[in-house]
């Protein structure tokens, strides 16, 4: 019986011997796992659309006469359902000449260091904001001038005052220098 457990144990032994030269004799096998997870979700980006226009009301004169008050109405329009805030820049094409522009104070700011007057809310969809004048008036001139609208929207979700939304704007410029 010991010489039968003697060579079942020769024969392990053996086996297990025979098993290491073969690993050591053959090149290594690599041995790789890949791990894969597909998840889809599809996402609905609506893009708002921002689109707004100056209304002007103004009759020109023929002549025009010192000190004499010409009504001149100009507003922006809202043409989407787009909330939005509102600024405007205002100049005269001539600044020797004695003009004054009757401007809103109630609705919109005094003009800013960056040269605009904002208006001081939200202005809603498919809406239009309060006259920013309605009045300008010559000084001791009888000279012709122009006066220079240029007006930019912003949509306004996001942002609790028009500055701080047009103030996002010059930094998303600035980033894209």
């Amino acid at each position: 019986m010991k010489k039968k457990a003697m060579i079942s144990c020769a024969l392990i032994l053996s086996g297990f011997f025979l098993a290491g030269v073969i690993a050591q004799g053959m090149p290594a096998l690599k041995v790789s796992a890949y791990l894969a997870h597909r998840n889809e979700k599809e996402n609905v980006v609506k893009i708002g659309d921002n689109t707004s226009e100056i209304v002007e009301e103004f009759d020109p004169p023929d002549e025009i006469h010192p000190d004499t008050p010409y009504a001149k109405t100009v507003l922006v329009q809202n043409k989407t359902d787009t909330a939005c805030y509102v600024r405007v820049f205002v100049e005269k094409d001539r600044s020797d000449l004695p003009v004054t522009i009757n401007f809103d104070t109630k609705y919109w700011t005094g003009k800013q260091a960056d040269g605009y007057y904002y208006y001081r809310t939200v202005l809603e969809g498919n809406k239009k904001t309060e006259p920013l004048f309605t009045t300008v008036t010559t000084g001791k001139t009888e000279e012709t001038f122009r006066i220079l609208v240029y007006e930019e929207t912003v949509q306004a979700q996001g942002y609790e005052t028009p500055e701080e939304a047009f103030a996002s704007i010059r930094v998303e410029q600035e980033r894209g220098k």
